[in-house]
């Protein structure tokens, strides 16, 4: 039996609201202003406490406060007669379970009360999970026990001791970046810098310029020299992300410094040296675009000296428990929370999802969770709705190949979306050039 107490100055409200909730078998007790409501409060035992914005005597927004402060403290649902913006986010900025506005709903009432007690029994069986906040691993640490992770722990082990070039391929979202980050962060050079180039992230015509840097006055707007990313790296790593969005023409130029070690800033005359690692990265096939002569074969295979295959999460199911576990720490301390528990059953329901997005967005669903958790605990109902609402596998694939997989997977989010760009690219997890290079490689258009 559940106890649970009402804070109201209507008596009207008050009568009804212990009629209700005690024909439902719970223990009713009531207060007609706030001194009366911590007075019951300090004797304890309460579960739920339905609590008015507006009493004669303190603001319910002081007393969730002082609620929120207890030790264990009970799951608090606001009601109010006015529909305020303000008031609305500072009861739910102080921790009220929900809020709901009068006349009440009786049904919605009692549905948002039974979702306390959810959370609060869930709360009391289900063992901790997750990193505590501020604990945890190296944040560039990469999660994983299954085979395939093992082989490419195993591959980083092997290229600390040289600086051989190393090709990464993999779908979005599988931690191509995390890979070569790990690669650097081992190797002899780990002091040097770790440098980045979204290949699919800058404009034809200044992609020399970023990759080799320029000399004053090399073109209009070059008011001052500058270094390339290939100079700022050192002894380092360039990581070129999106390798097959490289134009052809930089292809053969970035070709030319792997094979010498030097190369020239735009407008330069005399040659620089630089011995940094090179690791690409790619989600596209560049064997058959080597063979399309869309990308340089002799580069192809410049650049896969070494190569390591990034798993999609499909492939690897078997992390997802430690993947979540990881993920919760690392989210309970951006975000400042504490949901350290999942419901039984969430780890079953996310080990048996398509995971288009694959280990990006189990990540951002777990953020999503997060954010919607009425306490310590995620639920399996929440976790649920997520997923059929904002990361439901795309209808209509036509097998699992990854193009297919990929242009479904984009079509589904921008007319989810509303074709609104900007929003699908943070959705994806992509820039907005490779937005539009991928809608113009698969054909993509707003229906008719």
């Amino acid at each position: 039996m559940s106890k649970i107490l009402i804070v109201d100055d209507e008596p009207s409200i008050l009568e009804s609201l212990e009629m209700f909730f005690s024909e439902k078998g719970h223990l009713v007790s009531l207060a007609g202003d706030g001194r009366t409501a911590l007075g019951q409060l300090d004797s304890g035992g309460q579960d739920i406490v339905v609590l008015d914005v507006r009493l004669p005597d303190i603001n319910g927004l002081d007393i969730l406060a002082r609620i929120q402060n207890r030790t264990a403290p009970p799951k608090v649902i606001m009601i109010t007669a006015y529909q305020d913006m303000h008031t609305t986010i500072e009861a739910m900025k102080r921790g009220a379970f929900d809020y709901i506005h009068k006349p009440l709903d009786a049904e919605e009432l009692e549905q948002s009360v039974d979702k306390a007690l959810q959370v609060l029994a869930v709360d009391s069986q289900t063992p901790f999970t997750g990193e505590p906040a501020g604990d945890g691993l190296h944040p560039g640490v990469i999660v994983g026990q299954s085979r395939p992770m093992l082989e490419i722990f195993k591959i980083i082990g092997l290229l600390c001791q040289n600086q051989a070039s190393v090709l990464i391929q993999g779908e979005t979202g599988t931690g191509k970046e995390l890979i070569a980050r790990s690669i650097h962060r081992n190797s002899l050079f780990a002091d040097e810098p770790f440098v980045t180039l979204d290949c699919s992230a800058v404009v034809e015509n200044l992609m020399e310029s970023e990759l080799f840097g320029h000399e004053k006055g090399a073109f209009t707007g070059a008011v001052q020299a500058k270094p390339g990313r290939i100079e700022l790296a050192g002894r380092g790593t360039l990581f070129l992300d999106e390798i097959g969005e490289l134009p052809l023409a930089l292809q053969g130029k970035l070709l030319g410094f792997l094979e010498r070690r030097e190369y020239y800033r735009v407008g330069g005359r005399v040659p620089l040296a630089s011995h940094c690692r090179i690791i690409a990265a790619t989600n596209r096939d560049l064997t058959a675009m080597a063979k399309d002569g869309r990308f340089k074969e002799d580069l192809y295979y410049r650049l896969k000296v070494v190569t390591i295959n990034a798993p999609p999460l499909r492939e690897r199911r078997s992390d997802i428990h430690l993947l979540a576990d990881h993920f919760l720490g690392k989210i309970n301390r951006e975000l400042g929370t504490a949901v350290t528990k999942v419901q039984e059953g969430v780890i079953q329901r996310l080990a048996v999802h398509p995971w288009t997005g694959n280990v990006r967005e189990l990540a951002n669903v777990l953020v999503e969770a997060v954010v919607r958790a009425r306490g310590r605990v995620i639920l399996l109902d929440d976790v649920e709705d997520i997923l059929a609402l904002n990361h439901a596998a795309p209808e209509g694939l036509n097998g699992f190949s990854l193009p297919n997989v990929e242009r479904e997977h984009i079509r589904f989010t921008l007319e989810r979306l509303g074709w609104n760009r900007t929003r699908a690219s943070r959705a994806l997890g992509i820039s907005m050039p490779t937005l539009r290079s991928k809608i113009r490689k698969y054909q993509l258009a707003p229906a008719e």
